[in-house]
């Protein structure tokens, strides 16, 4: 059973602890993108790019409120997603699955041709990622609550 620590172990990842304003740091980029994928006139393959950096940033953040990096040229993305179901859990294996998949197609879009995706495969990472950015807040607030920015505290 692979865990953080093996990862570790394995120098996939370096120890470092974050803080509140590195946190907020990453949420501003994900609310950029989220908001970048929702512009009128983008076309699917932007859309999904920028939905995908956000849903990208969501699984970094987990991973820093867990006190972890990626070090740099170390597979980023791919150890990023992988890691989502080893910090929020394995009920997010299926989604973590799917990242994988939307990051190959991302990398197509990006580097090697046009029309990748549908809008509908647009749509749908950005609504992955829209479930993800409100999933992560409420397990940062459950697991790590010293680490949430206070305007995405919930009002009580």
């Amino acid at each position: 059973m692979m865990s953080l620590e093996i990862w570790l172990r394995n120098g996939w990842l370096k120890a470092e602890e974050t803080t509140i304003p590195e946190i907020q740091k990453l949420f501003q980029v994900v609310d950029r993108e989220l908001s970048d994928a929702r512009a009128q006139n983008l076309s699917p393959d932007g859309k999904f790019q920028h939905a995908y950096v956000a849903a990208l940033q969501l699984c970094m953040i987990a991973l820093r409120a867990s006190g972890y990096k990626i070090p740099k040229g170390s597979l980023h993305h791919k150890r990023g997603i992988e890691s989502l179901r080893l910090t929020l859990g394995k009920n997010w294996s299926d989604v973590t699955d799917y990242l994988e998949v939307c990051s190959r197609h991302r990398g197509q879009a990006v580097y090697e041709s046009v029309g990748v995706v549908s809008a509908e495969d647009a749509t749908d990472l950005l609504s992955t990622a829209l479930k993800l950015r409100s999933d992560v807040i409420k397990w940062l607030t459950e697991n790590h609550a010293a680490l949430v920015p206070s305007d995405l505290m919930p009002n009580e």
